[in-house]
């Protein structure tokens, strides 16, 4: 068959994927890795390819030992993840078991099949990356990948990375794992998910203080309000409010009898302050007054707040038996540093008034 001209660049079809395990500040990280190779027999030398920005030479060279981990298509989303996140800006000592070996400094996974701890010799710098040398010290071997005096690699069942497709494979089915640089998200959407369950499902109860706040108020039905217009003119004066606590702001929902009967409520968004001298035109002073909370925290991006509130308001409400809401009492949401508009990852605290139920 015919040969056509496609370019210089690696041609290898496929590679294995590795996890490379490195003590950096004290804690475990991991990289995933598919620049790697066998360099001598014996005595048993293999070499990573590491780009000079990686975090993880900094743990091989403070403790001159690293680990290589072969993964299993079980932990694809996890191994892609960790060559999505930098260990500089996220901690990944906690995303595998951790276990060392005789060398004592190389951490090594324990889910995964194959793993084995190396001496750090040597490195070589090229252009854009640094190949480490280590002499391998020990491999360790999940008990089920020998039969008899077989090794059987369809048990390791490890990821195959297709470089010219940019997807993992499985080796036993050769069928697609998911893409590269991609499929890893799904890692950090469960545990924020995670997160989500376990704040909604386990609130804590708190009392608030009597506080002052001064901000700007809305008073409509909730079908017609504008939120993001009433924060848009809070934010027009609200850094010139004296004495105001920024360390966060509130949307303070408030009611009364009036009020209801034409299916209206107050917004407020706002500010705490020490006190109260001169009130900014346009803006109201309102106490609030001590209460006992619910709190729930809203973890994801403002466009699925409505979620929490519908749990909140049809299922953990009607279904404490120990706790109703306090009719008329001020509901607050409270942002500040974590808050990020649309981020999976943003978060804002729930204050929901309530009350013991009577006997």
């Amino acid at each position: 068959m015919e040969k056509i001209k496609v370019g210089a660049f690696n041609p290898l079809p496929i590679v294995p994927i590795a996890l490379i395990g490195a003590n950096v500040n004290g804690k475990p990280n991991y990289l995933a890795v598919g620049c790697i190779g066998a360099v001598n027999l014996n005595p048993p030398i293999v070499m990573i390819s590491l780009t000079k920005s990686h975090y993880t030479p900094t743990g091989i060279a403070e403790n001159n030992t690293f680990s290589i981990n072969i993964p299993s298509t079980d932990e694809v989303i996890e191994t892609d993840y960790c060559g999505l996140k930098s260990g500089k800006t996220t901690d990944k000592s906690e995303i595998f078991t951790t276990f060392y070996g005789d060398l004592e400094s190389a951490p090594m996974i324990q889910e995964c099949p194959i793993t084995c701890e190396c001496r750090f010799i040597d490195s070589q710098k090229f252009p854009q990356c640094i190949a480490f040398y280590g002499e391998i010290h020990q491999v360790y071997f999940n008990e089920n990948l020998i039969e008899g005096k077989k090794f059987n690699i369809i048990n390791a069942n490890p990821i195959i990375f297709s470089a010219l497709e940019n997807v993992y494979r499985d080796l036993g089915k050769s069928k697609s794992l998911g893409k590269c640089y991609d499929i890893g998200w799904n890692y950090e959407r469960s545990k924020t998910s995670e997160v989500r369950k376990s704040s909604m499902k386990h609130p804590k109860i708190v009392e608030k203080e009597q506080f002052q706040i001064l901000g700007i108020e809305d008073v409509n039905k909730m079908e017609l309000r504008e939120p993001a217009a009433v924060w848009a003119r809070f934010q027009q004066v609200g850094s010139h409010i004296p004495h105001a606590d920024t360390s966060h702001a509130l949307g303070i929902y408030m009611s009364n009898k009036d009020l209801l009967k034409e299916d209206k409520n107050r917004y407020i968004v706002g500010v705490e302050v020490s006190k109260v001298e001169d009130i900014p035109k346009g803006m109201i002073s309102e106490r609030i007054p001590r209460q006992k909370y619910v709190l729930f925290t809203h973890t994801g991006p403002l466009s699925t707040l409505k979620n929490t509130y519908q749990y909140i308001h049809e299922q953990w409400l009607p279904n404490n038996p120990r706790y109703e809401r306090l009719p008329f009492g001020v509901e607050l949401e409270w942002y500040d540093s974590r808050f990020r508009f649309d981020s999976e990852n943003s978060k804002l605290d729930l204050y929901i008034p309530i009350q013991e139920k009577s006997e």
